[in-house]
């Protein structure tokens, strides 16, 4: 054991220091082109070559560009506008002291940018698909993709970050497509406008109130209209149309967002726009009312989500336990792990969780023999937890696991105190009865988190959270029942049988 935590702080202080050496050749020249790989027609774009790494003499230095088009230009900088739509290949030649070398970009010039946020895995091939054909019509579609994000939370980070690096594509978009899983791509854009908001920078919200947004979604569209209502007040666009999949395409190649809107109210499709007409809620909802003034006030939604989710696991635990009679530690233990799972994802909670389990139970083992106190002891179980859960973190990202740096860490961090709850169980009622508990409970989190991850739950409950005022009712209800437990049934059976007789 005593080698193990030896091997873990090694690998904790070396780590970082393992890096790849990246060999350079000096005696060779290697062009670099920097400049934009799409453009709108007729607009300039510049190339630059001042980033190319030339030999170390002070020869003259020769730049050809071949811009694709039978344009051939001389220079460090060279600007240019192309005439037709399409895809062009750049080449730069460099020459310095009787050596030459070459590079290429593809660069693409449309007739209309479309800015696509998506991380809906199963469809990437159609987008692809989609792309392709929307370029041979000289509209590029540039896609902010977050297909391996592992939960809606775990997507809408990476989003936000992505339209944090591509603002000008965003700014000089004609219209704004989002295909995520429930908000993710919504939430990632209202946190960016809010943030300039914050900044009191007004660039990227004046663009957007020229533009139309465009959500693709399988939900129902009349709860998710109520839902994004607040998304709107926020962002500002010119609309929000919210629509199936089938109409993506029409509103990439239609004229304008008035075109699109007439082919929608000519056509069965079913869609729900919203403007500054539509969502005034009622002061009498009181709960939607307030769910909507959060929402426009930069909360995102997956976190309201959360809140309002637990009342729902609360119930369901508190049904596990009062009537089937299913053992767990306490209520709050397997609500927070439902929320954690919800946060992390299914497979990093239940690898988060077991490495808990795990360390403190080998921690305690270890510490059994040194007789500390109580509160200490848990100290050292958490401290060392931590650190098992970085070490974790840190190999994943080493060896290149992007998911990892996306993970939430705070639900993390929670998980790791129930280290405290597991660590306690093992010394008041022994390995065989808190491994036991610990299993039942986790089942128990299992079953919310199926519940609770359902998508129509989650939007009908953020569309219409006056529903969980029901659970109330039910639950005084569950409170004024008296009657033996399902597993009481089984445990008593022959008593009753007695009993009966």
């Amino acid at each position: 054991m005593r080698k193990l935590f030896l091997s873990i702080l090694l690998s904790l202080i070396l780590l970082p220091g393992m890096t790849h050496a990246v060999e350079f050749n000096v005696n060779e020249v290697r062009p670099v082109i920097t400049g934009d790989d799409i453009v709108r027609v007729s607009k300039n774009i510049i190339f630059d070559a001042s980033s190319t790494f030339l030999l170390d003499t002070d020869g003259v230095v020769s730049y050809q560009w071949d811009l694709g088009d039978g344009t051939v230009i001389y220079g460090e900088e060279v600007v240019h506008t192309y005439d037709r739509p399409g895809s062009y290949t750049v080449s730069l030649s460099v020459t310095q002291a009787g050596q030459t070398a070459s590079i290429a970009q593809e660069v693409f010039a449309y007739n209309k940018l479309i800015f696509l946020l998506t991380d809906v895995t199963e469809r990437s091939e159609n987008i692809q698909n989609l792309k392709e054909d929307s370029a041979e019509e000289g509209t590029y579609i540039f896609v902010v993709e977050s297909y391996d994000a592992t939960t809606a939370y775990v997507s809408e980070e990476a989003l936000y970050n992505k339209l944090n690096d591509n603002l000008s594509n965003l700014v000089n978009s004609d219209g704004i497509a989002i295909w995520t899983t429930r908000g993710s791509g919504i939430n990632a854009l209202t946190r960016l406008v809010q943030q300039e908001i914050e900044k009191e920078d007004s660039n990227i919200r004046d663009s957007l109130k020229s533009k139309s947004i465009v959500v693709i979604t399988e939900e129902n569209i009349n709860t998710l209209s109520r839902i994004m209502q607040g998304s709107f007040n926020i962002i500002q666009p010119k609309q929000i149309i919210i629509t199936r999949q089938y109409e993506l395409k029409n509103f990439i190649v239609a004229e304008s967002d008035e075109v699109f809107l007439e082919d929608l109210e000519k056509s069965v499709s079913d869609y729900r726009l919203i403007n500054d007409e539509t969502g005034k809620i009622s002061f009498l909802n009181s709960i939607s009312y307030l769910v909507s003034f959060m929402i426009s006030n930069g909360i995102p939604s997956n976190t309201i989500v959360l809140l309002l989710m637990l009342p729902i696991i609360a119930t369901i635990i508190a049904v596990l336990k009062q009537v089937v009679g299913i053992t767990t530690f306490g209520l709050y233990t397997p609500s927070i792990i439902t929320l954690s799972f919800l946060a992390l994802g299914l497979k990093f909670g239940l690898i988060i969780l077991l490495i808990i389990i795990v360390t403190g139970a080998a921690v305690r083992k270890l510490l059994d023999r040194f007789h500390l106190l109580h509160i200490p002891r848990i100290a050292i179980v958490l401290t060392i937890s931590t650190l098992i859960i970085l070490l974790t973190l840190a190999l994943g990202t080493y060896l290149g696991i992007t998911s990892i740096a996306t993970i939430a860490v705070f639900p993390m961090l929670i998980m790791t105190t129930l280290a405290e709850k597991f660590v306690s169980a093992l010394g008041g009622r022994g390995y065989y009865a808190a491994t036991l508990l610990m299993i039942e409970t986790t089942i128990v989190s299992l079953i919310c988190y199926w519940v609770v991850e359902w998508h129509y739950l989650q939007n009908l409950i953020l569309g219409h959270p006056e529903i969980i005022l029901l659970l109330l009712v039910f639950n005084y209800i569950l409170g004024r029942w008296t009657g033996l437990r399902l597993m009481e049934y089984v445990r008593f059976r022959e008593v009753m049988k007695h009993a009966e007789e």
